[in-house]
C-alpha cells in the first residue's frame, strides 16, 4: 500500500467539540470557510496551490526517513540539533469575564512554556507511546517564543488586550489586532466558536496556501478553555488534547491523519505523511479510559492498515521498502483523541518544509533578521529571559453584585449607568506588568473620593451627571502609567421628571443631554443626536446601523467589525409616573427604521425597551423587531426619513409595577448581521416625540406649544384626532368636519377639561381618500386645518 505526497488545497479547521469532553465534535465548517476564500480570488489561488504543492512535493522527497529516525541529533538534513524559533503574540479577545475569557499574563506565559514542552518532544507522556510508534516519534525542534517587540517596534510581552462583543462569535471576524502574520504567528483566544449544528469548535487555523491568501486571518483561533489544554496551568477540562499544538500543526502545513476533513470516523484516508498509517481517524474522547463512551481500543486501531509499507527508491535507482505499523497512530496530536502525545518523524519533516517555505512568509518566521525585529532572539521559549519591563495598563470593570465573572450581572467597562447613593463594585483590570500599587481618583460626590484597593471595592455617588474616574498604577521596576475616563459612570437624577405633559423631541432647548448614550464596544454602531432630521423638526435621536464600509454590489465587506453580539443603550430620564397610578399609561414614540436587505430572513436587528425603579434591576418591556422596526422596508441605500410619511407611531401599555415615582427606560439598540453571518443587514434608525399618557402614540405624540389645534395623524388612513389646547377649564368644542365640496361629514361637540383635550374623528365619516377641512371652535375662537386621507 504506497503512499503518495499530495499538497491539500484548502484551510483546516480543527473543531473538538465543546468544553465537556464527552460531547460530539462539532460537524466540519471547512466546506463553508474555504468556498468564501476561494471566491477573493481564484486564479491568484490556483497558481499558489500549484505552486506550493509542488514545492512540499520537492522537498518531502528528499528526506531520507531512515536516516532521520536512526542518527540522534541531526534534522532531516543532517543539520545538527537546528531549531526553528518562531515569534509568537496572543491576543485575548475579552468581555471581562475573570472566570472564563479574561486569562491572565502569567496564565499565557505558562501555556506557552507548555507548547514548547511538546514541540521539544520533552513531554512526559511520550512514554506512553505505544511500542509500535516509540521510534517513529519524532522531535519538531519548534521553539515558540512571545514577542518582546511589536510591529511599532515598542517593547511588549507579546500579549494584547481587545474588549470585544465578538469573543461570543470567535470566528474569523474576532481576529482584532492582528499583527503581520509574516513576522508572527497569531493566536486569538475567545469565550465562545460557534458552529454548525449547535456544536463549540475548540478551535482552528488556516494552511499555508490558503492564509496566504487572507494574511489578516493567518493564525489560530481557540476557545479560552482550550489555550493551554492539558498543560501544567489547564483550566479546561484536563485532557491531553495540546490544542495549541495540533493548530500550530495546521499552521505548519499538517493535516488530520485521516485527511482533509472535520469527520473523522467516516472512511480510511490519508495525510501524505508514510509513518502516520492510514486512519478514519478517531471521534473525542477516543482513548481516555477515564471518561465513559471512549474508545479505549483505538489505541490499537488496525481497520485501515493492515499489511501497510511504503516501496521507496533511492538513489542507484534500486527499491527499499519500510514496514510501517499497521496499528494506526491514534496517539498522534493531529488526532482527535483525548490521548495525544506525539508527532511522527514524517510530520516533523512536513513541518520543516512549509518552514524553508515562502508561501505566507513562513521562511521569514525563523529568519534571523524576523528574530532580530520581533526580539526574541534572548528568550529561550521557557524562562522568557527577554521579557521586557513594561508600565502596567490601568483598567477596570464594574458590576452590581459582588458576583464577579458571572456575565449576567457584569458590567462595562465604560458608561456604567446607576442611580445615586447606589453601589458598584469597581473591580481593578491592570495588566501588562507586576501591580505594586494602585490608585483610583473619582469625581461626582464619589463616597469614597479616592481609593488604594488593587482588587474589587464598592463605591457610590451623589451628584447626578457624569463621574469622571483617573487611574494611577505603579510597577514592579516599570514606573508609573495614568489613565483617565472622563465619562466612566452616568449618575441619574434623584428625583424623577413629571411624566405628565412630558416630551422627548431631542431639541437643543431640552434636557436632552440628561438621556445619556452608551456606546459599549466603541465601534460604528451607536446612538447620536441627528439635528438634520425629525418628526415635525430637525432634531431626534438616530441609531447608526448603516455600515458604510460594505456594498455586497462591490464585493465589499469589512475584515472584521460584523455587529453581531453588540448592543447600545440610550437611558431617559428617571420618570415620575405617580400621576397615572390606578391608571393606564403607555410608552408613546414616533419611530422611522429600514433596512439594507430585501431577504426577510436577513432583518435581525432588535430594539429592546426595558424600565428599572431602582437603578440596577432591568425589566424587558417590549421588543421591536423585523416589521414592527423597519416600518420603511428595504432600502440598499443609507436611509434618512424624508417627510412624516416615513415615520410611524408606537404605543407600548405599561404595566402597574413600571407606573412609580422614579422609572427609568432603557433603549437598548442590537444591531445583527444578515443570514450568511458575513455582514450587517440593518440600515439607521430613528426615534423620536417620546412621551407618556393614556392615550395612543397617533394622539399623544402632538406637543402643543403656541398652536391651540392640531389633527394628527396627518396624512392618516384610519381615525384622527383633533388635540385642543385651550387656557380654559371645562370648555365645550365644536368639530365639524367637510370634504372638499364643503359637505359636511362629521360634527361632534365634547367637553374638553384640564385645558387639553383629544377629540376622535372616526375613519368611517373619513373613509373616502381626499382633502377635508377640520373646524375646531371653543367658545369665540376658530380655527380650520386640513386633513389628508389617503
Amino acid at each position: 500500500m504506497k503512499k503518495s505526497y499530495l499538497s491539500l488545497l484548502f484551510a483546516v479547521l480543527c473543531l473538538a467539540g465543546k468544553a465537556d469532553a464527552q460531547s460530539k465534535p462539532s460537524p466540519c465548517a471547512s466546506d463553508q470557510m474555504n468556498k468564501r476564500i476561494d471566491e477573493m480570488d481564484p486564479l491568484e489561488k490556483k497558481y499558489l496551490n500549484n505552486y506550493y504543492q509542488q514545492q512540499i512535493n520537492q522537498a518531502v522527497k528528499k528526506i531520507d526517513l531512515r536516516k532521520a529516525r536512526l542518527t540522534s541529533g541531526v534534522d532531516e538534513s543532517g543539520n545538527t540539533q537546528f531549531w526553528y524559533d518562531i515569534p509568537v503574540v496572543v491576543h485575548i479577545i475579552h468581555d471581562y469575564n475573570e472566570a472564563t475569557d479574561y486569562l491572565s499574563d502569567n496564565y499565557i506565559f505558562q501555556a506557552v512554556k507548555d507548547w514548547n514542552v511538546v514541540y521539544a518532544k520533552q513531554n512526559a507522556d511520550t512514554i506512553d507511546v505505544i511500542a509500535p510508534f516509540k521510534k517513529w516519534v519524532g522531535n519538531p525542534r519548534i521553539r515558540l517564543h512571545l514577542a518582546t517587540i511589536d510591529p511599532n517596534g515598542n517593547p511588549t510581552h507579546g500579549i494584547t488586550r481587545h474588549r470585544s462583543y465578538l469573543t461570543y462569535y470567535g470566528n474569523d471576524q474576532a481576529k482584532l489586532d492582528d499583527w503581520a502574520p509574516t513576522s508572527y504567528v497569531n493566536i486569538w483566544s475567545v469565550n465562545q466558536i460557534p458552529a454548525a449544528g449547535g456544536f463549540q469548535a475548540a478551535a482552528y487555523a488556516y494552511w499555508p496556501s490558503e492564509a496566504a491568501g487572507i494574511p489578516f486571518w493567518d493564525g489560530v483561533i481557540c476557545f479560552w478553555s482550550y489555550i493551554n489544554e492539558g498543560g501544567s496551568s489547564s483550566i479546561g477540562n484536563g485532557n491531553s488534547y495540546k490544542t495549541i499544538n495540533h493548530e500550530c500543526g495546521h499552521v505548519f502545513n499538517l493535516l488530520h491523519p485521516w485527511g482533509p476533513t472535520n469527520n473523522p470516523g467516516v472512511a480510511c484516508g490519508d495525510d501524505f505523511v508514510d509513518d502516520t498509517p492510514p486512519t478514519e481517524g478517531h471521534n473525542e474522547p477516543g482513548c481516555r479510559y477515564d471518561l465513559p463512551n471512549s474508545n479505549q481500543n483505538s489505541v490499537y486501531d488496525t481497520m485501515c492498515a493492515q499489511n501497510y509499507f511504503v516501496l521507496y527508491t533511492n538513489a542507484a535507482g534500486g527499491d527499499s521498502l519500510v514496514n510501517y505499523p499497521d496499528t494506526t497512530n491514534a496517539q498522534n496530536i493531529m488526532d482527535y483523541t483525548y490521548c495525544s502525545k506525539n508527532f511522527t518523524i514524517g510530520q516533523v519533516a512536513r513541518m520543516h518544509a512549509a518552514l524553508n517555505s515562502p508561501i505566507a512568509g513562513r521562511n521569514n518566521l525563523w529568519d534571523t533578521a524576523n528574530l532580530i525585529a520581533t526580539g526574541v532572539l534572548n528568550d529561550s521559549g521557557t524562562a522568557f529571559l527577554g521579557l521586557p519591563d513594561l508600565k502596567p495598563i490601568p483598567e477596570f470593570g464594574a458590576m452590581t453584585t459582588s458576583g464577579y465573572g458571572n456575565s449576567s450581572v457584569y458590567m462595562n467597562r465604560v458608561n456604567y449607568f446607576t442611580y445615586p447613593n447606589t453601589n458598584i463594585w469597581f473591580h481593578n483590570e491592570t495588566w501588562n506588568d507586576t501591580l505594586t500599587s494602585l490608585q483610583w481618583v473619582f469625581t461626582g460626590g464619589a463616597a469614597i473620593p479616592v481609593s488604594n484597593s488593587t482588587t474589587t471595592f464598592t463605591n457610590s455617588f451623589t451628584q447626578p451627571g457624569w463621574v469622571d474616574l483617573k487611574m494611577i498604577a505603579t510597577g514592579n521596576n516599570s514606573g508609573t502609567d495614568t489613565v483617565e475616563w472622563p465619562k466612566a459612570v452616568f449618575v441619574a437624577d434623584a428625583q424623577g421628571t413629571p411624566a405628565l405633559g412630558y416630551y422627548q423631541e431631542f431639541e437643543p432647548t431640552g434636557d436632552y443631554q440628561k438621556w445619556p448614550t452608551f456606546n459599549y464596544y466603541n465601534n460604528e454602531f451607536y446612538w447620536t443626536l441627528d439635528t438634520t432630521v425629525g418628526f415635525d423638526d430637525h432634531y431626534c435621536m438616530k441609531y447608526q446601523g448603516y455600515d458604510n464600509r460594505i456594498n455586497p454590489a462591490l464585493g465589499l465587506y469589512p475584515v472584521n467589525g460584523s455587529p453581531i453580539g453588540d448592543f447600545d443603550d440610550m437611558f431617559s430620564v428617571p420618570m415620575d409616573l405617580s400621576a397615572y397610578a390606578g391608571a393606564s399609561c403607555n410608552l408613546d414614540f414616533m419611530y422611522a427604521g429600514s433596512t439594507r436587505s430585501a431577504n426577510v430572513a436577513d432583518v435581525n436587528d432588535k430594539l429592546e425597551i426595558d424600565y428599572t425603579t431602582n437603578g440596577s434591576t432591568w425589566t424587558v418591556l417590549s421588543t421591536l423587531s423585523q416589521g414592527s422596526l423597519t416600518n420603511n422596508g428595504a432600502i440598499s441605500t443609507e436611509f434618512v426619513p424624508g417627510s412624516s410619511l416615513n415615520w410611524g407611531a408606537m404605543t407600548i401599555p405599561l404595566p402597574a409595577a413600571a407606573i412609580t415615582a422614579n422609572t427609568t427606560f432603557r433603549f437598548r439598540y442590537m444591531p445583527n448581521v444578515g443570514a450568511d453571518g458575513t455582514y450587517s443587514s440593518g440600515n439607521d434608525f430613528y426615534l423620536d416625540r417620546i412621551s407618556f399618557s393614556n392615550y395612543t402614540a397617533g394622539v399623544n405624540n402632538v406637543k402643543l406649544n403656541n398652536i391651540d389645534v392640531a389633527v394628527v395623524p396627518n396624512p392618516t388612513d384610519g381615525d384622527a384626532f383633533v388635540v385642543i389646547k385651550d387656557a380654559a377649564n371645562n370648555v365645550t368644542a365644536q368639530i365639524t368636519v367637510t370634504d372638499i365640496t364643503g359637505k359636511v361629514v362629521y360634527t361632534i361637540n365634547q367637553l374638553v377639561s384640564g385645558g387639553q383635550g383629544q377629540i376622535l374623528i372616526p375613519h368611517s365619516a373619513i373613509a373616502v381618500p381626499g382633502m377635508y377641512l377640520v373646524q375646531a371652535t371653543t367658545g369665540s375662537q376658530s380655527q380650520t386645518k386640513k386633513l389628508v386621507v389617503y
